[in-house]
């Protein structure tokens, strides 16, 4: 019997329950007027015992109707205020369902109750970023497919014709060779590093200290000022000390993937910047460099995996579409900071947000 009533619907067992409630109810405070009506009549003088007598089996007809009547006008009103509430639980069923069979469902609306109003939007909310995932994910697959068909099929070529005696081995070839075998070998060393972050195992998460963060900064931006003084970049650095809780190799690597990533990028003769300071309840870490045109849309989706926002020029440089996803899981995921990117007039400003 029990598991008969668990497997009705909530509707039918809320308005099962209720009306037996509202028949208690009325029952009981039915009984105690009338116990204390009687109670009154009892009092009258002795020759009106006829009109008590009257009384009693009037207003006992009155509760025999009164009774029932009030329990089903009860009733209805909660079935019909329950169904309210719970037509728009029973569509956020079916949209989940929906999800769970891979469709993805039309949009719930409701405006019955706030606390339903807000689920609806969190689950449409929900459906929107899984479809925009998938998405990203199929592109994603034709982006990684090309970037290692490209060096595999170059390297299978150059070692079939060598192979074949059509060309024999040069310096200038070999180096070509390793070349390719180095486009793969970063490709799977920033798979390695993107996994290596993404993982909240308790040996990263417990190297966090106290410390000052420049000397950091000022250390990370020594390894590349020779890189951008090699190909005539200017560079400047301009950081505040602030003491602040962080793993010290994962803000490293952060930041590195910035400058390495305004370096792969620069275009224009203004300089690449790097700036830390503290500003309210953070410390706001800024690369600031210009670039290729961003759009708004490519914005939104820069510090997701394997996002590219200028494909043409990523191969050219062998760019992967990790990095940037690298810093949000380091920065976001494992210190509760905030990335962000604007991009103005040509100049792109990068910003990690540390809390301190």
């Amino acid at each position: 019997m029990f598991r008969k009533i668990k497997t009705r619907s909530l509707l039918v067992q809320l308005t099962v329950v209720h009306t037996i409630i509202i028949s208690l109810i009325a029952l009981v405070s039915g009984y105690f007027i009338y116990a204390a009506a009687c109670s009154l009549v009892d009092q009258l003088p002795a020759e009106q015992d006829n009109r008590g007598q009257v009384f009693r089996e009037q207003f006992g007809a009155l509760l025999v109707i009164s009774v029932p009547l009030v329990t089903l006008i009860g009733a209805f009103f909660h079935y019909y205020f329950s169904k309210k509430v719970i037509r728009p639980i029973q569509q956020l069923e079916h949209s989940v369902t929906d999800l769970k069979k891979g469709v993805y469902p039309e949009e719930v609306t409701t405006s019955s109750f706030k606390e339903l109003e807000n689920l609806s939007t969190h689950m449409n909310d929900l459906s929107r970023r899984l479809q925009e995932n998938e998405v990203l994910r199929d592109k994603m697959m034709t982006d990684m497919a090309h970037e290692l068909r490209t060096p595999f099929s170059n390297i299978n070529g150059y070692l079939e014709a060598l192979k074949t005696g059509v060309i024999d081995g040069s310096p200038q070839l070999y180096a070509s060779l390793h070349k390719e075998a180095q486009k793969l070998t970063g490709m799977i060393d920033q798979l390695q590093e993107m996994n290596r972050w993404n993982e909240h195992s308790p040996e990263i998460l417990g190297e966090k200290y106290v410390q000052d963060i420049q000397p950091v900064l000022e250390e990370t931006s020594e390894m590349f000022m020779l890189k951008f003084q090699e190909q005539g970049i200017p560079f400047e650095v301009k950081v505040e000390a602030a003491k602040l809780t962080f793993h010290k190799e994962a803000v490293e690597q952060a930041v590195a993937n910035l400058l390495n990533n305004a370096y792969d990028y620069y275009e224009g003769s203004q300089p690449v910047k790097l700036q830390g300071h503290s500003e309210e309840e953070v410390y706001r870490i800024s690369v600031i460099s210009p670039g290729p045109f961003i759009s708004e849309a490519d914005r939104k989706w820069l510090f997701e995996r394997f996002y590219r926002a200028d494909h043409s020029r990523s191969r050219k440089t062998g760019g992967t579409g990790l990095g940037l996803s690298i810093v949000k899981d380091i920065i976001v995921q494992h210190h509760g900071g905030a990335v962000s990117v604007t991009s103005e007039k040509g100049v792109h400003t990068f910003e990690l947000n540390l809390p301190l």
